[in-house]
């Protein structure tokens, strides 16, 4: 996502209109199992099933308003069908108080889907990579996203359902987003709050960063800074969640929380299970109360977070680099002296050696990942993103 856009005439519209009562009476409610959402207007509750893959989802009645297919015009992942993009708002007291964004793929691929580039951004309230391993990847993040004026076609459909059910929308949503992937699929998954819903006042900012939800403006702000720290203790617990979902695991029997209040606490969290599980297992005598006390303490201070991170090609490359070069050139200053017999000729050679070898060889080894080495495959991380409604910087 590049640059910043003003906020389009048909969403400032948005803005001002008044909440009204649900207008989708006699829907059904979708088997928390089972049945992908299927039409705009089906309502969903606990799981969504889509392209084979589960999307949690929080508390409370979640109605598909925006469906579509999309094709990708990033970096080759081989044959991945179409991209399903959905837009669901949660509907809650007569109004909208929060939108879920999802990016999914139709059929498995062979090379991974890499991690979202606002993951690796610095400039976020939140950026965390929980692992990058290979193919397999999970990282979420909380930021602010502010509605651009061309938005996908699933969210063009989202935002006529909300002026047809005159629900009203926010110009600045308070965003936490999620990204599970292995070598065959993808979830990208974008949860936008309403900040009213937080009782915190609407905003209509030109730029990104002139929002009260920009980092540098946010740590002078208490009341939008404890929301935010609400919505990532929230996101820490609810990744979990989405990396089970990619693996089919869920059950649909827990119900998970929105985020809460300030102060108020978290229910049902994928921590809060994993401390209970060690509890059972101090009380079956299958690990020691300092095991038990050092588990736990890591749980508490790092969450799910494995610790572990792939390198990027370019920087193994570096470091096979300064790795091989300086046994090169120990022995090219034997050889060039030896043939040579002058030391300042020999010590002019060899500068030049290791100035244009050492550029060759790193270059020669990027290109040699480029290709993937006349037929190795890769596995390493990369970064690519999709088509989303709102700019975030």
């Amino acid at each position: 996502m590049t640059g910043t856009t003003n906020l389009p005439r048909a969403l400032s519209l948005l803005s001002i209109i008044a909440f009204a009562g649900i207008a989708f009476a006699g829907l059904g409610t979708l088997p928390a199992r089972a049945q992908p959402a299927e039409s705009i207007g089906q309502v969903a509750e606990r799981i969504l099933v889509v392209g084979g893959k589960q999307i949690p989802l929080p508390e409370g009645r979640w109605i598909v308003a925006g469906r579509a297919s999309v094709g990708y015009d990033g970096e080759r992942v081989g044959a991945y069908g179409a991209i399903a993009n959905l837009v669901l708002f949660r509907v809650n007291n007569g109004g909208v108080d929060a939108a879920l964004e999802i990016n999914t793929n139709a059929l498995p691929v062979n090379d991974g889907w890499g991690v979202a580039a606002d993951c690796r951004r610095t400039d976020l309230a939140l950026a965390v990579i929980r692992y990058m391993a290979g193919w397999d990847g999970s990282c979420f993040f909380v930021t602010h996203t502010i509605a651009a004026p061309a938005p996908p076609a699933a969210w063009r459909q989202a935002l006529a359902t909300a002026i047809r059910e005159h629900w009203a929308l926010p110009a600045v949503w308070l965003t936490a987003g999620f990204r599970v992937g292995n070598r065959n699929d993808i979830v990208d998954a974008r949860f936008h709050f309403v900040p009213a819903a937080f009782k915190i006042a609407l905003e209509n900012p030109a730029r990104w960063k002139d929002s009260a939800w920009a980092p540098a403006r946010l740590e002078r702000d208490p009341a939008r800074l404890a929301v935010a720290t609400a919505v990532t203790e929230w996101a820490v617990l609810f990744s979990g969640h989405m990396e089970a979902g990619l693996k089919n695991r869920l059950s649909g029997d827990d119900v998970i929380a929105m985020p809460s209040r300030p102060g108020a606490p978290l229910v049902g969290g994928v921590v809060e299970q994993r401390l209970a599980a060690l509890d059972d297992l101090l009380r079956a005598g299958a690990m020691t109360a300092e095991q038990h006390a050092r588990h736990a303490a890591r749980l508490r201070d790092r969450g799910l977070d494995p610790g572990s991170e792939v390198v990027d090609p370019a920087t193994v490359a570096l470091y096979k680099t300064l790795s091989y070069r300086p046994m090169v050139s120990l022995a090219n200053v034997f050889i060039d002296y030896y043939w040579i017999g002058t030391p300042f000729a020999a010590g002019v050679l060899v500068l030049l050696q290791v100035t244009v070898n050492t550029t060759k060889f790193y270059f020669h080894e990027l290109a040699w990942e480029r290709i993937r080495g006349g037929g190795t495959r890769r596995d390493s991380a990369r970064t690519i993103d999709f088509v989303y409604f709102g700019a975030g910087s």
